[in-house]
């Protein structure tokens, strides 16, 4: 969740970020996708505010690392940018332009793809 959010904050003009975010965007600004993911990870700042929401977990649980077939969970951020919709999905190789919206109607123009996620993945799930 930490990545979606700041894949908003980072992409909105009009939202103004402190000092240490604008600089983070600042230096990340010509970054790939992947090296941008890196800077996320290595910042003592990100590190810092995400853990201090983490939940204390007494357990350390062994896990292995995810294979290209595996269902991933993860966030998806949409946001309206310049007259355009964009999909940024951390597990893809940049934003997906989903096509024209503006400021009024972005929702409306998101609805259509997060429904059809919603139904790619609800048949999987287990309740």
């Amino acid at each position: 969740a930490t990545q979606a959010i700041l894949s908003i904050l980072l992409n909105r003009p009009d939202v103004e970020l402190g000092a240490e975010l604008t600089n983070f965007k600042r230096f990340t600004m010509d970054f790939p996708p992947q090296l941008k993911g890196l800077a996320i990870s290595n910042s003592d700042l990100v590190r810092k505010v995400h853990n201090s929401f983490a939940r204390a977990d007494p357990l350390v649980v062994e896990s292995r690392t995810a294979t290209q077939d595996d269902d991933l969970y993860h966030f998806i951020s949409y946001v309206p940018i310049n007259g355009q919709l964009w999909e940024l999905d951390g597990l893809k190789a940049g934003p997906i332009c989903l096509g024209e919206c503006s400021a009024e109607d972005w929702l409306d123009a998101a609805r259509p793809a997060i429904q059809a996620r919603i139904e790619q993945y609800s048949h999987k799930e287990i309740r």
